[in-house]
């Protein structure tokens, strides 16, 4: 950070560049993750670190931070860190339970899924374009909220189609590319030096999301332990209630039990117990509508199980609301005070007691 500054010339500006790079490397990690792992494997996910790594030594050629180093320390804002950590817990689960929904749970390709959440860092980039001219703390809380509405849309998403999910990645898209810019903007205002508040703020932003993947994990894996038993009563009263053959139906139900029993985690893939129990009689017709139904009952299943998730999420990206409201608060009253004179003291304080 005291690189960019000394580059730019321009510690404002400087500070808006790192914070808008941390939203739009936030929203962009997920696609490019799933599009490496789709061309080339998962562990490409890691193996590209590297090279990206190398190619950031060629930014550090320019300026020079010495003189930060030299500066006197000042303390960090907690309350915007504080925030910085509710917001980056919260978009968790736009960054990782979305993907995870997407691939385990509606089983689309990774670079399906890529594609998809692709949305969330476009809105990104578009919203790096609103809000100028307007104070750090109103735009951090403006983007919070839109984060929050966002996750709280995920979780209550009328179906299984991918389409429902555009909507609510660009509310999450906007209000990351608005609050995590300003907040970081706003932790950084007038400290020193500047690569520690610099430090603080992407601690802040981990510590926010470690904690939430330690929160949400336990909801998300007993929902979909809950939401697996009730697809598996709901699939087995369709195949008893369809009128096709009752040999069909025994071939059917124990490939999908078969099926259901080998899965763990992730929505089991129906399509080959449905294939070796294919009919090739009048009952076909029947056969492809109960394939229908199965896989909408399964994918239902799958979003209902990351419904708390999501809504607890929207919950930790909205807490950082009120601190921000607060810290307005008391920054417009401090400046609102009028100054005292000059050599004037405070009644009650040590000078004026000790009468030195």
């Amino acid at each position: 950070l005291p690189l960019l500054a000394a580059t730019t010339g321009d510690r404002r500006r400087a500070t808006t560049i790192w914070g808008m790079a941390g939203a739009i490397g936030a929203a962009l990690g997920p696609a490019a993750g799933g599009a490496l792992t789709e061309a080339l494997s998962w562990e490409a996910i890691f193996a590209v670190q590297v090279p990206l790594a190398l190619l950031c030594l060629l930014g550090a050629r320019g300026g020079d931070p010495a003189v930060a180093l030299h500066e006197a320390r000042t303390r960090p804002d907690w309350r915007a860190l504080a925030s910085l950590a509710f917001l980056g817990g919260g978009l968790t689960a736009a960054l990782f339970l979305l993907v995870l929904l997407l691939i385990a749970g509606w089983r689309h390709s990774p670079l399906a899924a890529a594609a998809t959440v692709s949305v969330m860092p476009a809105a990104a980039l578009l919203a790096g374009h609103l809000g100028r001219g307007v104070d750090e703390r109103t735009r951090g809380a403006a983007g919070a909220i839109l984060c929050a509405g966002g996750l709280a849309a995920l979780g209550l998403i009328p179906g299984s189609s991918i389409a429902w999910t555009f909507a609510p990645q660009v509310l999450v898209g906007l209000g990351l590319g608005l609050a995590l810019a300003a907040l970081t903007e706003e932790a950084l205002r007038d400290r020193a030096p500047l690569a520690l508040h610099g430090g603080w703020t992407i601690a802040a932003r981990h510590a926010g999301v470690v904690a939430a993947l330690a929160l949400l994990t336990p909801i998300f894996t007993a929902d979909l332990d809950d939401q697996t038993e009730r697809a598996q009563e709901i699939v087995l009263a369709r195949i008893l209630d369809s009128p096709i053959d009752p040999a069909t139906k025994l071939d059917l139900g124990l490939g999908l039990a078969g099926e259901l029993r080998a899965t763990e985690g992730e929505v089991p893939d129906i399509g080959p117990a449905f294939a070796e129990a294919a009919p090739e009689n009048d009952d076909r017709p029947a056969f492809d509508g109960l394939r229908a139904d199965v896989a909408d009952d399964l994918d239902r299943a799958a979003a209902a199980a990351f419904e708390r998730s999501f809504l607890v999420a929207a919950l930790l990206a909205a807490l950082a609301v009120p601190l921000l409201l607060r810290s307005r608060e008391r920054g417009k009253a401090s400046a609102e005070a009028p100054p005292r004179a000059a050599g004037s003291e405070p009644r009650g304080s040590l000078r004026s007691e000790s009468g030195a």
